[in-house]
C-alpha cells in the first residue's frame, strides 16, 4: 500500500475511535436524570423519569394530577389495553383505568430490560435470558443470530426497540452500529420464535431503532452513522420484510449522493404509524419526515417534511458519529400529532402546528 494513503488512513482511524468513545459516553452520561420511556393509553401519555416516577399527560400537553402515582416507584411499565403494568421494585403492579387505583398481580424478582402484557392479560419480560414467561417462569432464547456476523447467542442485551403486536407477538430490535442489527419475533400463542424471513432487508446493515403497527403487518426502522448516513424503513408481512425505504438504494439521485460527513441522506431513527391518517412518520437527522403508506416510499423525495425540533445534541447515539440523533421513541397520537421520547430534553409533543417540551 502507498505510504501516503496509509499514513491518512491511520490519521483518520485517529479522529474517528475518539469520536466513537465519546459518543458512547456521552449518551450513558446524557440519560442520567432523564425520561426513562413513555406509553400512550387512551388518549393519555405516560412518563416514567429515570428515578422511577411517573408522570401523566393529556395529548395537548396538560398534567393529570392522579393520586395513585403518589409513592411508586417503578423500573419499568408497558401497556395492558386500557391499563398499565409496571415492575416496582421485586413485584408487578397493574393500575386500573375503572377505579384508578394499583393492584399486585405477580412477581419479578429479576432485573428486565422491558415488560409486554398481551391480550389475554400475561405478562412477559425481556431479560439476558430471553423473553421470561412470568406466570410459568420458563425463558425463550434465541439458538442463533439472522445476523452472521454475531456468534450463536448465549444472552440477550438491551434491545434497541420492543413491541406487542396486535396479533400478541413480542418484536425484540438490536443495534450493534457499524455490525448491524438483529430483530427476534416471539409468538406468545404458540410459544415459539418465528422464522423471519428477511430477503433484501440486509440486517447485518441495518440497527434497529423502532417497530409500528400497520395495517396488514409490522413496520420497523433502522440507521446508522458510520462514515456515511444510512437508514431504512421496512415491514414484515406474515414474518417476510419488504424494503419501504432504503438510502442505499436511494443514492443515485443528485440530492441523496454522499459526500463524507456531509450530506443530505438521512440518518433514520425511530418511526411510528399514524392509523386515522394512514402516515407512516420517520425522526431523522433531518427532522421528522411523513409518507403515506401504501404508495411508493422508495425515494426520499417522496418523503415529506414535517417539521425539525430544537433539541439539544452532543455526541448523539454510538453509532451516530457525525450525525445527530436524540430522539429515542416517538409515538403517535392520532390525527398528525406525535409524542417524542428525547435523548437530552425529556419529552415533546408535536401537536400538528408546533412543537412544544412538556
Amino acid at each position: 500500500m502507498n505510504t501516503n494513503i496509509l499514513k491518512r488512513l491511520l490519521f483518520l482511524l485517529a479522529i474517528l475511535q475518539p469520536l466513537r468513545t465519546n459518543a458512547s459516553a456521552e449518551r450513558r452520561q446524557s440519560l442520567l436524570g432523564s425520561t426513562t420511556d413513555i406509553v400512550v393509553v387512551k388518549n393519555h401519555i405516560w412518563v416514567l423519569e429515570n428515578g422511577g416516577q411517573i408522570t401523566v399527560y393529556t395529548t395537548d400537553g396538560a398534567k393529570v394530577q392522579m393520586a395513585s402515582l403518589r409513592g411508586i416507584q417503578a423500573q419499568l411499565i408497558a401497556k395492558a389495553g386500557d391499563d398499565i403494568v409496571a415492575q416496582t421494585g421485586q413485584q408487578l403492579q397493574k393500575w386500573s383505568s375503572k377505579d384508578s387505583t394499583w393492584r399486585v398481580i405477580g412477581k419479578l424478582p429479576v432485573d428486565a430490560f422491558a415488560l409486554a402484557v398481551t391480550s389475554q392479560n400475561l405478562v412477559f419480560a425481556i431479560t439476558t435470558k430471553g423473553v421470561l414467561d412470568v406466570t410459568t417462569g420458563k425463558s425463550y432464547l434465541p439458538g442463533s443470530s439472522p445476523n452472521d456476523q454475531l456468534r450463536q447467542l448465549k444472552e440477550l442485551g438491551n434491545p434497541s426497540a420492543c413491541f406487542l403486536d396486535k396479533e400478541d407477538t413480542i418484536w425484540l430490535g438490536f443495534g450493534y452500529g457499524e455490525w448491524g442489527g438483529n430483530i427476534f419475533a416471539y409468538d406468545t400463542q404458540n410459544k415459539k420464535l418465528s422464522n423471519l424471513a428477511f430477503n433484501s432487508f440486509e440486517i447485518n446493515l441495518h440497527p434497529i431503532k423502532s417497530f409500528f403497527q400497520l395495517p396488514s403487518g409490522v413496520g420497523t426502522s433502522s440507521g446508522l452513522q458510520h462514515m456515511f448516513n444510512s437508514g431504512a424503513v421496512a415491514e414484515f408481512k406474515n414474518q417476510s420484510a419488504q424494503l419501504l425505504y432504503d438510502s442505499w438504494n436511494d443514492r443515485d439521485t443528485s440530492t441523496t449522493r454522499q459526500i463524507p460527513f456531509r450530506t443530505t441522506t438521512p440518518y433514520v431513527g425511530p418511526a411510528t404509524y399514524d392509523t386515522a391518517t394512514n402516515t407512516i412518520y420517520v425522526y431523522s437527522n433531518l427532522g421528522v419526515y411523513k409518507g403515506s403508506y401504501g404508495t411508493n416510499l422508495s425515494r426520499f423525495t417522496s418523503w415529506e417534511k414535517v417539521f425539525q425540533p430544537k433539541l439539544r445534541w452532543r455526541n448523539g447515539q454510538p453509532d451516530a458519529v457525525g450525525s445527530p440523533m436524540n430522539v429515542l421513541k416517538m409515538l403517535s397520537l392520532g390525527n398528525g400529532k406525535l409524542v417524542l421520547l428525547t435523548q437530552n430534553d425529556g419529552v415533546g409533543i408535536w401537536d400538528g402546528q408546533a412543537f412544544k417540551l412538556l
